[in-house]
């Protein structure tokens, strides 16, 4: 199967020009999985454009975890950052959207510059999920996926 990378963002619709404009910007995804291991505190992190909005953040439990007290998923800016979404409990199987705070759905209006344009390359955002485990598990499997649109703002996330 043959794959296609293009920088976007995409634009769909039949009316960009007229007062009754219909065009959206596609809505994309990235995943990451998580599998316990030996350490208390797993991070995984995931790249997506910079100035981009996240749309949502959906967290699929598959096996929960087994740790002794609580095993709990957070989304930021860094490891245990809660800038995105906070205590999502991995202890529990079964797919889960994070109820969001006000300071999180400002912070998800637009990410900011993490890896700076360089080489032809844009600007990226880093989005770092973490799960705090209190006792270590011998069990637990999950996915987070984040959910946003690029940014149509060239002038300020893709300069060279």
């Amino acid at each position: 199967m043959s794959r296609t990378t293009f920088s976007g963002p995409v634009k769909s619709g039949t009316n960009r020009y007229t007062p009754y404009k219909n065009v959206g910007t596609t809505v994309l995804t990235q995943q990451t999985a998580f599998t316990f291991d030996a350490t208390l505190v797993q991070s995984v992190t995931l790249y997506v454009p910079a100035g981009s909005k996240i749309t949502n953040i959906v967290v699929d439990v598959i096996t929960a975890y087994d740790s002794a007290t609580s095993a709990t998923l957070t989304v930021g800016k860094t490891a245990a950052g809660t800038e995105y979404a906070s205590g999502v409990n991995a202890k529990t199987a079964g797919r889960t959207t994070p109820t969001f705070t006000a300071s999180q759905l400002t912070n998800m209006q637009s990410t900011p510059i993490d890896v700076a344009a360089s080489n032809g390359q844009q600007a990226s955002s880093a989005i770092i999920a973490t799960i705090t485990s209190v006792g270590q598990p011998t069990a637990g499997t999950g996915f987070v996926t984040i959910e946003y649109a690029q940014s149509d703002d060239r002038a300020t996330y893709n300069t060279q």
